[in-house]
């Protein structure tokens, strides 16, 4: 359980943070910092200038071709990241006090990249907290054991299906059995350093799963499945529809089209209470009334019209060096808003091959994007959805340039990354 702690409030009647809540949000005297009602207290969101996950593309290769990949529907060149920029990346955060999280991933196989354990073991050695994402196909017994020794924190394994069949219709391989016998080594291999605690060891195991209606049947399996494997996280996405034959698998076009974020929706706070025959029917009634639900004092779909990328204090490097704001900016490429093909420009915002990147960071224009994305005045592309400026990502009727992100399907809490 953690630790409980409280503000204080100063004869001015400032409120002081203890230092540990003010080091953990990233808030330095002077800040700004974004504070929310909720309906019983407010939300604090940490100060725009704290830095808190990078997101490396140390390749655009993959050993796979899954339908669902952006790779399908862009003209990229493919690359991967040198060791020389990467060690640019790790020398500009050598003297941030709180050294943010390296993740690496983006629209490849990390592990396809020969050098990609080498650059674990160096962003681990500079002290930071390091993530990885994979298909898991590559991830053998020789490198799980690499990985458990160099103390990887996390790692994410994307898992589409618990059976072959269901695996390979999304993952266009039959990899299934390959991929869980991977884990399981992985398991090993952290019994062996850890022990009886190896529920506390690292690699920490996310499953990440993009939920479709050819495999939303199989969710409950994957969860189960990835339990037994040593799970401790999942992250469900939605499949972002790149071309017309996706766009039938999606299971969000109501959702894009009924805000529940709407005033005029009633709240409907709701208890804490048993998931069976009995209530499961009536509690999917009540969602598919789209009303405004508050679950435990947690209200449903409040984070739509936000920028997780902007929220979790992250950027993205691409395998060439160049900054974007987020992972979907880091490619032109295609997909639709109901039934209408919209067009994603690529952004960027700095090269770390040519400036330092907590230089490209604090820079002036790059912090009021994130003000701008934090507080989310763009036109409604994803609900009204109805002229040509939706087309694109380059302006909307508000009068915003690009990057325009009211057409942008992780801003709504439909597409996720973990």
């Amino acid at each position: 359980m953690s630790k409980i702690q409280y503000a204080q409030v100063d004869e001015n009647g400032n409120i002081v943070l203890p230092p540990e809540i003010a080091r953990e949000l990233g808030i330095s005297p002077g800040d700004e910092v974004r504070i929310e009602p909720n309906g019983h207290g407010v939300n604090l969101r940490s100060p725009l200038t704290a830095l808190k996950r990078v997101y490396v593309e140390v390749t655009n290769k993959c050993n796979l071709n899954c339908a669902t990949c952006m790779r399908n529907v862009w003209d990229a060149s493919y690359g991967g990241l040198t060791l020389d920029t990467f060690q640019r990346i790790l020398s500009s955060l050598k003297d941030v006090p709180q050294k943010p999280e390296i993740f690496f991933g983006g629209y490849g196989e990390p592990l396809s990249h020969p050098n990609c354990l080498e650059m674990i073991r160096m962003a681990k050695e500079a002290g930071h907290f390091v993530s990885l994402i994979t298909n898991g196909i590559l991830l053998t017994e020789q490198v799980s054991q690499q990985l458990v020794d160099l103390r990887l924190d996390k790692i994410w394994v994307s898992l589409d299906g618990a059976s072959p069949e269901c695996y390979m219709d999304v993952r266009l391989g039959d990899a299934l059995p390959q991929v869980v016998e991977n884990l399981m080594h992985l398991r090993k291999y952290k019994f062996q350093s850890f022990g009886l605690s190896t529920w506390a060891g690292v690699p920490k195991l996310g499953i990440a799963f993009v939920a479709m209606r050819r495999n939303i049947h199989s969710l409950t399996e994957v969860i189960s499945l990835g339990t037994r494997l040593g799970a401790v996280e999942f992250s469900i996405s939605n499949v972002l529809a790149h071309t017309s034959e996706l766009l039938d698998e999606n299971l969000y076009l109501r959702s894009m089209t009924l805000s529940p974020n709407s005033p005029l929706s009633p709240l409907i706070h709701m208890p804490l209470m048993d998931i069976n025959k009995q209530t499961s029917s009536a509690l999917v009634d009540v969602l598919k009334g789209m009303n405004r639900m508050e679950f435990f004092g947690g209200q449903l779909n409040q984070n739509a019209d936000q920028c997780p990328f902007v929220e979790r204090g992250s950027l993205s490097i691409r395998q060439d060096g160049k900054v974007s704001p987020c992972l979907p900016l880091l490619y032109t490429h295609e997909y639709y808003l109901d039934d209408r093909k919209r067009t994603s420009k690529e952004f960027f915002v700095g090269d770390v091959n040519e400036t330092d990147l907590l230089n490209i960071w604090n820079d002036a224009e790059y912090f009021k994007l994130r003000k701008r994305l934090q507080d989310f005045d763009f036109s409604p592309c994803v609900f009204c959805n109805s002229c040509e400026l939706a087309n694109e990502n380059v302006e909307d009727c508000f009068g915003n340039v690009q990057p325009t992100c009211g057409g942008c399907l992780w801003a709504q809490g439909l597409i996720r990354c973990p």
